[in-house]
């Protein structure tokens, strides 16, 4: 999600000369560490599950996740090539700086973020202790459905307020971006000394509602 708003924000605020390539760049390679941690982590629950020696935890696992043909199988291996295979394409440096592959991945990550949570959740609650009480498929009531769009309206609204009133880059963080990219502004400023002050006034007035 950080990712996704990082490379809205910059092409819509153009801060294409603070937020650059290399900042994605480091933000991918983040990717990439956390997608291989939380695949660690699966993989433990697994084990942890297995070794554990409870039949009904095992179960969940292994006929209600790991089992394709159940009836969420598919949920648990989507959550796992969009949360653990997909980032590994990271690895190489063309894939990290190109914007669109990473704006697609980011995408793709949150997806399977949200099916981490179907998972957790859904695959187990929807089989209890009876099998006459199990259900075939999840279906949400549209109570759940308004709380869960609720959600995208209150972040997309503090977060729509916050880039307004709040700067949305520290000026502390840019000093050394200012010293790379610095000299494009002063080649820049050679056009606005070379105006008069009229011709300053009439053109950059309205920037300020004069």
């Amino acid at each position: 999600m950080v990712q996704t708003l990082l490379l809205v924000t910059r092409k819509v605020l153009a801060l294409e000369d603070y937020i650059t390539i290399e900042h994605i760049e480091v933000m991918n390679k983040v990717i990439v560490l956390t997608g291989s941690i939380v695949g660690i982590a699966y993989l433990t629950e697994l084990f942890m599950a297995w070794y554990s020696h409870v039949d009904y935890e095992w179960y969940a696992f292994a006929e209600n996740r790991l089992n394709l043909n159940s009836p969420y199988g598919w949920s648990y291996w989507l959550m796992m090539g969009c949360n653990v295979l997909s980032p590994q394409i990271f690895w190489f440096r063309k894939m990290r700086r190109n914007l669109l592959l990473t704006f697609f991945m980011s995408i793709l990550v949150n997806i399977g973020m949200w099916f981490e949570r179907f998972v957790i959740i859904v695959t187990s609650v929807y089989r209890d202790y009876l099998p006459s009480s199990w259900s075939t498929y999840y279906t949400p009531t549209i109570w759940e459905v308004g709380f869960y769009m609720g959600t995208f309206g209150l972040f997309f609204t503090c977060y729509f307020l916050f880039s307004k009133f709040f700067p949305v880059i520290a000026l502390a963080e840019i000093k050394h971006i200012l010293k790379k990219n610095g000299e494009s502004y002063k080649e820049k400023m050679d056009e606005v000394e070379e105006e008069t002050t009229e011709e300053f006034g009439h053109k950059h007035g309205h920037d300020h509602g004069a």
